[in-house]
């Protein structure tokens, strides 16, 4: 009974097997998603950071030193250009300025009187009516005292800068920064008093690669969110430093800010979205992208099969990138999913 039972099943399978005498052969389909890609129009988009600096700024240092007689503004507060901001005073200064102003005045009368005894004596001697030996001797004295009042004049205008300078005047319009000096306080020489602020117009530095130096024009865009402040700036390319980074191999730019509202404050961080250019190219899903052994591939449908493609990957934006082959042509059907589990030439089956 059991040989009879194993025969029946045996017949039960081969009758299984064959249709009309025939084996019917069920092929292993892997299912995926397509996507028709071809090249397109790549807009460039950098991101990057920076600080906020102003366009214009200066650094007032007190090259003396002395005491502080008058603080006339406080930090924040705007001033204008030739307005005094504060007044020191150094009486090693003032009296070198005195002296050097009574030495001009005396060389100048000096100069006056002998210039005219010269002039006299040149009269003379044209008509021989003084010797050659007295008329050398005057335009000698006429001549030092030339000299001698250059040399005051010199030592007076020195002076006097240095005596003007114990009134500090801004050299600029803006606002008042890290002026921290108390009224009557000494300070040294070549110390810094405060530093003026021009805000109107603020620089943010931003990094780019060597392959968008050279693309990179003056009609660049950009955009900039300034930490503490909601709105958006927009910016335009100020510079380009045509040297690169030794640390990162990137070329630093500077981006020009409005700042008419006055929000933008010095130091303030900053993110930055950089147009850096067009270019055509294939842009792909980044999930499309599959990594073999360190290496990106993608799989394209030929023929309804999987065709494996070696790629390298160039700009990335968000979830997407782009990808350079010379295997790559356009209305390509490419796998977005299912790709994971394909080897090249596997017969597929395309669903929606």
């Amino acid at each position: 009974m059991k040989k009879i039972g194993v025969l029946l099943i045996s017949l039960v399978f081969i009758a299984c097997g064959k249709s009309d005498g025939h084996t019917t052969k069920i092929e292993n389909l892997k299912t995926v998603k397509t996507l028709s890609i071809s090249p397109q129009s790549i807009l460039k988009i950098e991101s990057s950071s920076g600080i906020a600096e102003p366009l214009v700024e200066v650094t007032e240092i007190s090259k003396s030193g002395g005491d502080v007689e008058k603080i006339n503004f406080r930090n924040g507060e705007r001033v204008k250009k030739g307005e005094l901001i504060l007044e020191l005073s150094n009486d090693e200064i003032s009296a070198n300025f005195l002296k050097a102003e009574a030495t001009y005045f005396s060389a100048k009368n000096d100069f006056k009187i002998k210039e005219e005894n010269f002039n006299k004596f040149s009269k003379l001697f044209k008509n021989s009516l003084i010797s050659q030996d007295e008329f050398s001797n005057k335009k000698i004295e006429y001549l030092q005292s030339q000299s001698n009042l250059k040399n005051a004049e010199a030592s007076f205008n020195l002076a006097k800068k240095d005596y003007d300078d114990l009134k500090v005047i801004a050299k600029i319009d803006g606002v008042i920064s890290d002026l921290n000096l108390k009224k009557y306080e000494k300070i040294s020489a070549n110390s810094e008093l405060f530093t003026i602020v021009n805000n109107e117009k603020i620089l943010v530095t931003a990094s780019i690669s060597p392959t968008d130096v050279n693309n990179i024009g003056k009609n660049i865009s950009a955009e900039i969110r300034f930490e503490g402040i909601e709105r958006i700036y927009p910016a335009k390319l100020y510079e380009i430093n045509p040297v690169a980074n030794k640390e990162n191999n990137k070329y630093s730019i500077k981006l020009e800010v409005e700042n008419s509202d006055f929000l933008i404050k010095k130091g303030m961080y900053s993110d930055i979205l950089l147009n850096t250019g067009e270019k055509t190219g294939y842009i792909i899903p980044k999930k499309a992208i599959v990594l073999k052994e360190l290496f990106s591939y993608i799989f394209i449908v030929e023929n309804n099969q999987a065709r494996m493609i070696k790629v390298e990957r160039g700009y990335e934006n968000g979830e997407n990138q782009e990808i350079k082959s010379d295997q790559l042509y356009p209305n390509m059907s490419l796998v977005i999913e299912g790709q994971y589990l394909l080897e090249d030439r596997d017969k597929i089956k395309i669903i929606e």
